[in-house]
């Protein structure tokens, strides 16, 4: 069950992605030419939302009943001082919840605004800002201490 948790979690990761792309690139697009706000940007924006809540969803229950996070903090004495035990326990899952509130709150302040590129423009900021951080706490697989674990 864990294992086939964390292949969902790692592969759902590219569809969080995708269409926080997808979302960006749309706002960027509409801020520059104006355009109305159409149904295929709130689209965009949504399924982001839906992606990252799921994934959120998904991560959670890996920290809860996996090895890589709360069993961590409670079996391993002195974890702060392990990169790669500190890196999945703490600021993973931190630098997640934070961009996945930044999603949200992007969208429903987006959800507010009375003109479009009021509403690009929140998205624009929110959703930007949450891609730089997922990015920095992505697990990648090249990246020698945090991409496998021991």
């Amino acid at each position: 069950m864990i294992i086939g948790l964390s292949h969902l979690h790692s592969s759902l990761r590219y569809v969080v992605l995708i269409f926080l792309f997808l979302a960006i690139l749309d706002a960027i697009l509409a801020v520059s030419s104006d355009k109305p706000y159409a149904k295929t940007s709130k689209l965009f924006a949504l399924i982001t939302l839906i992606s990252a809540h799921i994934q959120l969803l998904l991560g959670l229950a890996l920290y809860f009943i996996g090895d890589k996070g709360f069993k961590i903090i409670t079996s391993v004495e002195g974890f702060m001082s392990i990169a790669r035990a500190r890196f999945f326990a703490m600021e993973h899952i931190s630098g997640m919840i934070l961009a996945i509130v930044l999603i949200t709150v992007g969208y429903s302040k987006a959800k507010k605004k009375e003109m479009p590129k009021q509403k690009y423009s929140t998205i624009l900021l929110f959703y930007g800002i949450s891609l730089l951080i997922i990015f920095a706490m992505i697990p990648w697989p090249f990246m020698k201490d945090f991409g496998s674990w021991i």
